[in-house]
């Protein structure tokens, strides 16, 4: 599961160096009135690579929101790696003991198992084993209704990375336009024919929260897709496992 974590990594990380390595080449922009030229020919910038944090940097604010995003979202990422897996909804360990104790019919011992933090598994087969007085059909159904409800809970966890995966663009997206409006505000106040690599200029730096905010939504809304199949997947897997345990009542509580 680890793997997944560092995926995420591996493909925010290229993403930002691959934007870096693409712009390398690019100048930063001065603005500069045509009555200071020989002033600024004299203060032009080299032709050296753009360093990654210098690239961060010219994201200003937004860029930093989305910086701390990614941050979330990986954090995310490996929290859900490590708790929604199969090991954990269905430990092997709570298996053998709930056979043990069914089989022995250790109904007091079984219910005891409710008192602390109990597997996906046992929560269900709980539910199902607190309604033998009902009958088999009751059984079911209350195990049903407590798939349903874990299932809902752990979907509406895994809902913070859809969010943060949509929220991402947005904000570069808000970058972009703060970006344009600032370049604009100051293209308007010089004198003279504007230059079209002073408009260039102003444009890249624009852009730059925008091309941060789809590095960490692509990603983000990818292994949201896959968290949300896996859960999908594992109640699926862990509610037949439930009522395999639950089989043996089948006939004693409907009297056969």
């Amino acid at each position: 599961m680890k793997k997944i974590a560092i995926t995420l990594t591996v493909i925010m990380l290229s993403g930002i160096i691959s934007l870096s390595g693409a712009l390398a080449q690019e100048e930063k922009p001065v603005i500069t009135p045509p009555a200071i030229t020989a002033v600024a020919d004299a203060e032009t910038p080299s032709n050296e690579p753009m360093s990654l944090l210098a690239l961060i940097k010219m994201g200003g604010l937004v860029g930093l929101i989305i910086i701390i995003l990614s941050c979330v979202a990986l954090a995310l990422v490996i929290d859900y790696s490590m708790t929604i897996r199969g090991a954990r909804m269905a430990p092997p360990r709570d298996i053998m003991v709930l056979q043990k104790l069914i089989s022995e019919r250790r109904f007091d011992d079984i219910l005891k198992l409710d008192r602390g933090k109990t597997s996906f598994l046992t929560q269900v087969v709980l539910a199902g084993l607190k309604e033998t007085s009902m009958g088999y059909n009751a059984m079911l159904k209350a195990m049903e209704d407590t798939v349903e409800a874990l299932s809902a809970a752990i979907s509406r966890k895994i809902e913070h990375l859809n969010v943060l995966g949509n929220i991402a663009p947005m904000l570069g997206l808000l970058g972009t336009v703060i970006g344009m409006l600032r370049c604009f505000n100051e293209i308007s106040q010089v004198t003279g024919a504007v230059e079209p690599q002073q408009l260039a200029g102003g444009i890249f730096e624009a852009l730059i929260t925008t091309c941060m905010g789809l590095i960490v939504a692509i990603p983000t809304i990818y292994f949201y897709a896959l968290f949300r199949n896996r859960v999908d997947e594992l109640t699926a897997s862990t509610a037949l496992k439930a009522e395999e345990l639950v089989l043996a009542f089948k006939h004693e509580v409907n009297g056969d």
